[in-house]
């Protein structure tokens, strides 16, 4: 037998006949109770086929010794049957059994029949390392790493993994010789390949899989030629906001095999004597033996495509014999690239076997035959909305002002295609229309109609590079449609307003809403924050990102401080701050506390007493240094700060204020409407002014105009520094929405990637811009929404990684 099993109504070596009678019965079921312990199988009442946890050592004994007993010096031990015959005895099989069926008649396993798979361990690949330690790789996982070459041929190599990945940070960056693909020297040829999308490999199937990679130089981790994904990437992420849309209907010709490494020249539904078939015709979308050239190969690609998990969504038989098209989407962004690309590799696989070579080529054959082209459909959320054929008209626009520019990323040879003949434009003219299939840009009717929609860019080539195809289409339109955003965001100020919790008295409310209002402002949303909810959700301490960092995380190292501060401190504290930095006299709120041996409250209430201009110096915007006894604590009222916001009974009461930026600037908005963060010397009439004047009673505004804590802390009310720390405190507090905002939406369209925005900028970090390391809330500080916007686009520019 092929799993090498004796059961007990075989022949002996004897030629002696077993199992028959009582005790032929017993032994027969003792030996099947032996192979099911090997085989990690328990019986049950109805059959032995249900799996569970192996039996142990104890039971593994008993069943030797029963089947010795019975069985005498005929018994020996049978191998698994279901496993590897190096199977440690007693080791579960890690069986899947959903998967596994083996047959049943007697209620044990039967000679021959198939093998329990192996659990398939999902997750991150150990490695070679995990690899070296196993005895056998059946239970590992086909890994098909697919990429470009130079010249945009997909490759492809196969890598033995220990678990089936369930995200690419599951699979390592491998390599590859890149002097055998054109892309590196031999003398330094190692091409690393970095993973970017998984598929389903369905040649090998479950739990196999398909990598899409793009290449990068080993030596300098830059994109590798020809790498076209890495700067398609990069204008995606800028135009995310605009979430573009791609469909793109792929054509392709099967060709009758010609010599070895050259291109076929013979379509395959030409006639075997040479002479051209039937004229144009019957072959678009036709059916029949003659006419459907090719449909084994089309057909098979397409479930290929779909168990792969490609989004491909419709195939068709095109107008020359032998010729076809599939489209790929919708997909958004940069899977358009990954899924055509893993597409066309899929349909190379298929024609390996179908006797026929599958043609790119823009004009495959010559004479009075349609070329093949790569048409893409295209929209963004401005042409999809009610509107938005006015959007789709204007980038048409924007497309024929850089006509040739487009042309140039669309394909090899594409002036073979595109004459002006066979539905197409000819390459040197730009056009477009409603449902005209002889202009460059085709409007559907439907978009017409609807008032909304997408547009077909009909010039590409079949031979074209999706990431260079989606690149382009999307910086011309990204660049058309973000003037436009840029400037509507920058046309409107919306900063965030809230009075502190000292503060929140009815009639405080009412005199701030009324001082808002009558500045021509318009309140978007107010409300009430309760400190149970500011507490749990860490708001104050996202809000106070800044300050709390310097208070408790960042060492004073780590810390930027600009040379005219540092000479401010010079002469108020009569040292140099090199000098106390090298004497290690400089500390955070937490180290100083434990300095000085005393708790951060206690802290806070020393650093409450300094006098502002004696012991107390502002090195920008929530930095602050002061001498507590003798040493220097950097933000030592942040746990005070923090306390005031958190108090059980106490909240903040928020507005969120919208006006015209020409009506006010933001910093008259700060100046002048709000007043500075001393009250004392804010400008009569001012919110902070107001509030100390009528409501910070007694003894507090007594010591307001000489305490840090009173004018800095207890000043009523808070409003943003500028335009885009504003959004930084919406997003925080409200959880507003970048891209459904005016200044957000500029922001992303200036170039700026959300992940920046979100991770590193809304929490105030040290940039790099003219000439040295700064806060980014301070560049940014007063500054109106349009010089934000700009300023913003430099910051980002100077800091490119």
């Amino acid at each position: 037998m092929e799993s090498g099993v004796e059961f007990a109504d075989q022949k002996t070596p004897e030629g002696k006949g077993r199992g028959r009678g009582k005790k032929g019965k017993v032994a027969r079921a003792a030996q099947g109770m032996y192979i099911m312990y090997r085989t990690d199988v328990k019986p049950c009442l109805k059959c032995c086929g249900g799996l569970c946890r192996w039996w142990g050592l104890l039971g593994v004994a008993l069943q030797r010794a029963l089947c010795s007993t019975l069985l005498g010096d005929d018994w020996r031990a049978p191998p698994c049957p279901t496993g590897p015959a190096e199977l440690p005895l007693g080791a579960p099989l890690r069986g899947q059994a959903a998967q596994w069926s083996p047959k049943r008649s007697s209620g044990c396993p039967q000679p021959g029949a198939p093998s329990p798979p192996q659990r398939v361990r999902t997750g991150k690949d150990g490695g070679a390392s995990a690899l070296a330690k196993l005895r056998s790789f059946s239970g590992c996982v086909l890994a098909e790493y697919v990429w470009l070459d130079a010249d945009g041929v997909t490759r492809s190599k196969t890598m033995t993994m220990t678990a089936r990945p369930l995200k690419v940070t599951d699979l390592k960056v491998w390599n590859y010789d890149g002097s055998s693909t054109g892309q590196a020297d031999g003398h330094n040829s190692e091409v690393l390949l970095k993973p970017r999308a998984i598929f389903n490999d369905p040649f090998r199937g479950y739990p196999n899989v398909m990598v899409l990679a793009d290449a990068w130089n080993a030596w300098d981790d830059q994109p590798a030629k020809n790498n076209t994904r890495a700067p398609c990437a990069e204008i995606m992420d800028r135009y995310r906001s605009l979430d573009p849309w791609f469909g793109i209907e792929q054509e392709y010709t099967l060709m009758k095999p010609g010599k070895v490494g050259l291109k076929p020249t013979v379509p395959l539904g030409f006639n075997a004597d040479g002479s051209e078939p039937a004229p144009q015709g019957p072959y678009y979308t036709g059916a029949g033996f003659n006419v459907a050239i090719g449909r084994p190969v089309a057909d098979e690609h397409y479930k290929l495509c779909m168990e792969a998990g490609v989004k491909i969504s419709g195939i068709n038989a095109e107008v020359m014999p032998g010729q076809w098209e599939f489209q790929i989407g919708p997909c958004r962004g940069i899977e358009m690239g990954d899924h055509l690309t893993m597409a066309r590799y899929i349909m190379l696989r298929v024609t390996e076997k179908h006797d026929c070579v599958c043609s790119f080529e823009p004009k495959p054959a010559k004479g009075d035959w349609n070329g093949a082209g790569c048409h893409t459909n295209f929209s963004v959320t401005p042409m999809r909305v009610a509107g938005g054929y006015d959007t789709i008209i204007k980038v048409c626009e924007a497309f024929g002002k850089v006509a040739k520019e487009h042309i140039a990323e669309y394909g090899e040879d594409n002036d073979k295609r595109l004459t002006g003949k066979h539905e197409t434009c000819d390459i040197n003219t730009f056009k477009y229309g409603v449902a005209n299939r002889g202009a460059s840009i085709r409007i559907p009717r439907d978009a017409e109609k609807s008032g909304r929609g997408y547009m077909e860019d009909r010039r590409p080539a079949a031979n074209c590079d999706p990431y260079r195809v989606t690149n382009i289409i999307m910086r011309t339109t990204g660049e058309c449609l973000s003037a436009e955003t840029i400037e509507a965001g920058g046309k409107t100020h919306t900063a965030f307003v809230f009075v502190k919790p000292h503060a929140v008295y009815e009639k405080v409310k009412t005199m701030v809403k009324e001082k808002l209002t009558a500045e021509g402002m318009t309140i978007k949303s107010e409300g009430q924050i309760k400190s149970t909810i500011i507490d749990k959700k860490k708001l104050i301490d996202t809000h106070y990102g800044a300050i709390a960092a310097k208070a408790v995380t960042l060492k004073p190292k780590d810390l930027t401080v600009q040379e005219k501060s540092q000479e401010e401190f010079e002469k108020q504290f009569g040292v140099k701050w090199s000098k106390v930095m090298e004497d290690g006299l400089v500390f955070n709120a937490m180290d100083g506390a434990k300095k000085l041996g005393i708790t951060a409250d206690e802290l806070g209430k020393k650093y409450d007493a300094l006098k502002k201009g004696e012991g107390i110096i502002k090195f920008g915007g929530g930095f602050y240094c002061g001498k507590v006894d003798d040493i220097y604590v950097i933000n030592g009222f942040y746990m005070n700060m923090r306390s005031k916001f958190t108090a059980p009974g106490t909240s903040i009461y928020y507005y969120e204020v919208e006006w015209p930026a020409e009506k006010m600037s933001w910093a008259d908005f700060r100046g002048k409407l709000l007043g500075p963060t001393d009250p004392a010397s804010a400008p009569e009439g001012s919110l902070r002014q107001m509030i100390y004047s009528k409501w910070i009673a007694g003894a507090a505004r007594a010591s307001a105009s000489n305490t840090c804590g009173t004018d800095t802390g207890d000043n009523g009310v808070h409003a943003s520094a500028s335009p885009f720390e504003a959004l930084a405190e919406r997003c925080n507090w409200l959880r507003a929405s970048i891209s459904k905002d005016a200044f957000g939406k500029g922001l992303l369209a200036s170039g700026i990637p959300l992940p920046m925005l979100t991770k590193e900028w809304f929490n105030d970090p040290q940039v790099d811009f003219e000439g040295g390391k700064k806060s980014l809330f301070d560049l940014l500080e007063d500054l109106d929404a349009a010089a934000c916007l700009k300023k913003c686009k430099d910051i980002a520019a100077a800091n490119k990684k």
